[in-house]
């Protein structure tokens, strides 16, 4: 499974920015019709998504458009206009309940049948917990379709349905219920076998916090993040990567259970290593040979 380090929102209506959209380093590019395309804006933005869709088609990176949430007027008409830019992914905003995912994988069916596409070949990045339903219903997601490659969250619209006037405390750390919700997301995203993806950073002029941040969400298990500034690319890609410590590391713990079938627990460097730290370190592995990207700590 191809996993993004950053995946990068470009507003639907916004010439310039989408004017530079193949010069931006993010592993994924989002054409956003969402939240950053105001309503009367939003037919033009189709247009202009549309044929930067079919633009940046031979490039080499990914590229997806966030759609208009389900309960919208707008989902099908977004669709009905990017379609035939064959988009890799599609990103559902605001996800309540597993039904929305089956939904949406018929209604890509359809869309795929009459654009000549091979079904089943878009994928779907979900942003869940962006509303008490959505938190409630995260034991409904499944990925029934296999179109579901990755989950999010949104904290922004969350503390909205609240009525929350902060999803961070002083020292810039989620606070408790946005904090679940990160988590809930990490853990339902791990349960599927996709990839969980950190939510945006939106104090863009903080680039500590922004590192500390992506180095937290590596940490627990995240493997990339939302990025909504191109000043903040460039530094999540760096810390998505494993370092060549961890990566050696890796290698090590590997190799020493391949020297020695059929035991579960061993000793290196003087600690115990098990099966779950032999996970770990394939997982790695894996990721490293996807990526083919090394880097120094």
């Amino acid at each position: 499974m191809t996993e993004f380090r950053t995946a990068f929102f470009i507003p639907g209506g916004n010439e310039k920015m989408l004017a530079k959209a193949g010069s931006i380093p993010a592993d994924l590019i989002i054409f956003d019709l969402e939240d950053s395309v105001l309503e009367p804006e939003k037919p033009q933005a189709r247009t202009l998504v549309e044929a930067m869709l079919k633009q940046m088609a031979a490039g080499q990176q990914s590229l997806a458009v966030r759609v208009n949430a389900m309960d919208t007027p707008h989902l099908m008409a977004d669709l009905t206009a990017i379609m035939s830019g064959r988009p890799d992914i599609i990103m559902l905003p605001k996800l309540e309940n597993g039904e929305q995912l089956t939904k949406l994988s018929a209604v890509l069916d359809q869309y795929e049948s009459s654009h000549d596409i091979v079904q089943g070949l878009t994928k779907v990045i979900a942003i869940t917990a962006e509303s008490p339903a959505g938190i409630f219903g995260f034991d409904s997601i499944n990925n029934s379709s296999n179109r579901l490659i990755g989950l999010s969250w949104g904290p922004e619209d969350l503390a909205t349905e609240l009525g929350a006037s902060a999803n961070r405390d002083t020292e810039g750390n989620f606070l408790p219920p946005f904090d679940l919700a990160r988590t809930l997301c990490l853990a339902k995203a791990r349960q599927l076998g996709v990839q969980a993806l950190d939510t945006v950073f939106a104090d863009i002029g903080n680039a500590k916090g922004l590192q500390a941040e992506c180095a937290s969400g590596r940490r627990i298990g995240f493997t990339g993040k939302l990025a909504i500034h191109p000043s903040q690319v460039e530094l999540i890609n760096r810390a998505f990567l494993p370092t060549q410590a961890e990566i050696d590391r890796a290698k090590k713990i590997v190799d020493l259970f391949a020297a020695n079938p059929g035991v579960g627990a061993l000793q290196m460097d003087n600690k115990m290593v098990d099966i779950p730290h032999l996970k770990l370190a394939q997982r790695l592995l894996a990721r490293l040979d996807a990526q083919a990207l090394v880097t120094d700590e």
